[in-house]
């Protein structure tokens, strides 16, 4: 059984890739729920896949390169809005034979906002509260820094 959310210790995952290997990543994170919360980079699984990663609490990481496709948008349409981030991939993912830069990330943007039928500013504002959030859950020394706590 993996652990809600709220009870989740407060450690957030590197984000994990699952490509060629969805169901043996998810069968690994259910056996370990004390890992922390899950971030799925480039989710590219079935649907079935898809509906189990949400029921276990993960996070979805989302790029330009990723959402050019007619599969990473329906994809992404389906990922609760309040677990996805973005991300640029770059330099690894390529745009028309580029590598992809970081401030890309804004593409990623536009195209969410195209899925979800809102606008740029309010995908903006999702995707910021989405990081807060996950920010939120993550203690200091989790990540390996002394605050004086």
């Amino acid at each position: 059984m993996f652990l809600p959310p709220a009870t989740r210790p407060a450690v957030v995952s590197c984000p994990i890739q699952s490509r060629r290997a969805v169901r043996e990543v998810l069968d690994s994170l259910a056996q370990h729920p004390e890992a922390g919360t899950p971030v799925l980079h480039w989710f590219s699984g079935s649907l079935r896949d898809l509906d189990r990663a949400i029921a276990m609490g993960c996070w979805f990481s989302v790029g330009p390169a990723m959402l050019r496709s007619e599969r990473g948008r329906a994809l992404a349409v389906l990922m609760p809005r309040d677990r996805v981030l973005t991300e640029s991939d770059g330099p690894f993912a390529r745009i028309n034979g580029q590598s992809v830069v970081p401030w890309q990330v804004e593409d990623a943007v536009e195209s969410l906002a195209v899925c979800w039928g809102t606008t740029v500013q309010e995908t903006a504002e999702i995707i910021r509260a989405n990081l807060r959030n996950l920010a939120a859950t993550t203690r200091p020394q989790d990540l390996g820094t002394d605050q004086g706590n």
